[in-house]
């Protein structure tokens, strides 16, 4: 879906940078797996055409399709796919950070204090004190001032 944006809005230079993402991750199936699965190299090769319509047919060619790939509808991006699930949240205590959580995308402040006082290094690194003050920017940082 970024890529038929970027392309709708004349930003070439981002729809290859996302298409570099995604070469890269084919990439990384590729050395896993030993083989690019097909619903990755097809839809890959329909976002190439706009910007290297030879080679593209080519490409088009030997997946075994007969008719040009001129009349094949775009893809469309499912949001579910594409969506974080997770992300890795920084934490700081007392200005510095100590230590990095896995918490849900998604997740509020509530969630995300729930987690962040059942963590061990939470435990560890203020044992001892006493939490004074508890800041939680969801999805960007955790500040927690200990004294």
């Amino acid at each position: 879906m970024i890529v038929r944006k970027d392309f709708e809005g004349l930003r070439f230079n981002t729809a290859i940078a996302r298409l570099t993402e995604l070469t890269t991750h084919a990439s990384k199936i590729v050395a896993r797996d030993g083989v690019t699965p097909r619903a990755l190299a097809e839809p890959l090769v329909l976002m190439v055409a706009p910007l290297a319509p030879h080679v593209a047919e080519e490409l088009w060619k030997r997946l075994g399709h007969e008719e040009s790939l001129t009349y094949a509808p775009f893809p469309v991006a499912d949001e579910a796919l594409a969506a974080e699930r997770a992300i890795d949240l920084p934490v700081q205590i007392n200005g510095r950070t100590r230590f990095t959580m896995d918490v849900p995308a998604h997740a509020g402040e509530e969630e995300i204090e729930r987690l962040l006082r059942a963590h061990a290094d939470f435990a560890r690194y203020t044992e001892g004190l006493a939490v004074q003050r508890l800041v939680i920017a969801a999805g960007r940082i955790a500040n927690v001032l200990a004294r």
